[in-house]
């Protein structure tokens, strides 16, 4: 293929290739210098004279031109070039492919659902194509990493679908010889059965245990042994390798790797619907999914003129809510029991995000409403301690006052007897010191004869026994001296009468 073929194309560099077929980076060329760039898949020379295989080409290019989706290659054209070679133009995505980003280590988990979820999304749609159509739906049959192309925008697609099969409305058949990789197989694949859907379903739960994991689940030294592998060999759980990955992530992926037809996903919608209820399905996957490609390949990822405008002046951009930013690369390390855990980077610092020029703080509600409900209970724990401390200091005063004047009544009554006119005991004592101050001033003042009292004898020598102390004051709600006097002294303590 020359220079300017057909007036429509010309290649610029080489992307890579395979055994029948090579792929080149290109650009089309139109009136008023109009261009565009593609990509030109070119098939090598000799093959294009093999009508087997120029039939197969024929055939990927008309099916890949029905398949018109967001998470699949789109094919722009089909042609031969000036020396007779089949050649097919598709979209040119720039960007990595699946197999090189794994190559650089383990991957977040929610970038792990999320590219997963987008190729099950494509292949949801070619294997349900809509209806007006002489297909029912294609089989893609060679899903692996190598064929899941991710753009630099955190676009993912599904790509070479050059041995894909398509179902007629009627039924499915199977092909005479084995086509696709290996270690990617389905069962019913590698043995020669009838293929739908859930075939490539098989394929991406593969992918899927090995970026949890970290390792390949069909590893053999041939082909054989690999397809032996499939068919009959031990599928692990991913836990029992590597133990921190979630159950429900776990359970998604084993039911995908069902070798049992009908307990396996039947189609790709329905284990979309599994990973996004899992606890780490992301909000903003394609947005962690364009961190970790600028992170892992720094110097390849192009850069936004606003970005490169703030690294000019010394800031970096406000990363997105939930994406790392791509300074923060993630470390795989061993814990003391043989676990691999996750672990971070520092986040940037407080003077980082107060000096961007884009930087806003988001509260979440749910910590505004706990601080608000701490302020609160503050408040009124504050309001309480407050009232029971008044409380407290009124009490005591209260208490003293009738405590003033009980122990003087008291002592009264116990040294004068009950009269017709009792003596008015309104006595002011505004700087009273205490109770115990008060009882022998009390205790005096009985000893003083009243006028219409009879005179006090002196006591038996046994009544000073009984009266040698002082009565004591008495407590609130108890009895008073008087009811004291009249129902519990002795004999003794009554006046004697003379007259006898």
């Amino acid at each position: 293929m020359s220079f300017g073929v057909s007036g429509k194309y010309r290649l610029d560099r080489r992307l890579g290739g395979g055994g029948m077929a090579e792929v080149f980076a290109g650009s089309t060329i139109g009136a008023e210098g109009f261009s565009r760039k593609v990509a030109i898949k070119r098939v090598l020379p000799g093959y294009s004279d093999n009508t087997r295989f120029a039939h197969m080409f024929v055939a990927e290019a008309q099916i890949s031109s029905r398949l018109v989706h967001p998470n699949i290659v789109s094919v722009l054209d089909f042609d031969r070039d000036g020396d007779g070679r089949l050649f097919l133009v598709m979209e040119l995505v720039e960007g990595k492919d699946l197999d090189a980003l794994l190559a650089t280590g383990m991957l977040p988990r929610p970038v792990v659902i999320f590219v997963i979820g987008e190729i099950l999304r494509g292949l949801g749609f070619a294997h349900d194509l809509p209806s007006g159509t002489d297909l029912r739906g294609v089989i893609h049959r060679d899903v692996s990493p190598h064929n899941v192309l991710l753009s630099w925008e955190g676009a993912v697609k599904v790509s070479d679908f050059g041995i894909a099969k398509a179902r007629a409305a009627s039924a499915a058949s199977a092909s005479v010889f084995i086509k696709g990789k290996p270690a990617y197989m389905s069962p019913e694949q590698a043995n020669g059965e009838p293929l739908d859907g859930r075939s490539d379903l098989f394929a991406v739960g593969v992918m899927l245990w090995e970026m949890l994991v970290g390792q390949r689940l069909f590893l053999a030294e041939d082909t054989r042994a690999t397809l032996a592998a499939v068919l009959f060999g031990q599928i692990p759980r991913p836990r029992t390798v590597r133990g921190d990955v979630p159950k429900d992530l776990e359970r998604v992926t084993m039911r995908l790797l069902e070798r049992d037809l009908p307990a396996r996903y039947a189609t790709a919608e329905e284990a979309i619907a599994d990973l996004t209820t899992c606890a780490d399905a992301p909000r903003g996957g394609r947005e962690a999914l364009i961190a970790v490609l600028g992170e892992r390949f720094s110097n390849a990822a192009p850069v936004r003129q606003s970005v490169a405008r703030a690294r000019s002046v010394g800031l970096l951009p406000t990363p997105l809510p939930g994406v790392l930013p791509p300074s923060s690369p993630h470390t795989l390390t061993a814990s003391a029991t043989g676990q691999v855990a996750m672990a971070a980077a520092t986040s940037p610092g407080l003077s980082t995000v107060m000096s961007a020029p884009t930087a806003t703080l988001d509260v979440p509600a749910r910590r505004s409403l706990a601080r608000l409900l701490l302020l609160l209970t503050v408040a009124i724990a504050s309001a309480l301690v407050t009232f029971l401390i008044v409380s407290a200091v009124r009490r005591p005063s209260a208490t003293g006052a009738r405590g003033d004047l009980g122990p003087g009544s008291a002592a009264s009554s116990a040294g004068h007897p009950p009269t017709d006119h009792p003596e008015p005991r309104a006595i002011r004592r505004a700087d009273a010191p205490s109770a115990a101050a008060a009882a022998p001033v009390a205790a005096g003042l009985a000893d003083v004869p009243k006028p219409d009292a009879s005179p006090v004898q002196p006591a038996s020598p046994g009544a000073n026994q009984g009266s040698a102390s002082l009565p004591e004051p008495t407590p609130p709600g108890t009895l008073g001296a008087p009811e004291r006097a009249a129902s519990g002294s002795s004999a003794s303590d009554r006046p004697r009468d003379m007259s006898k």
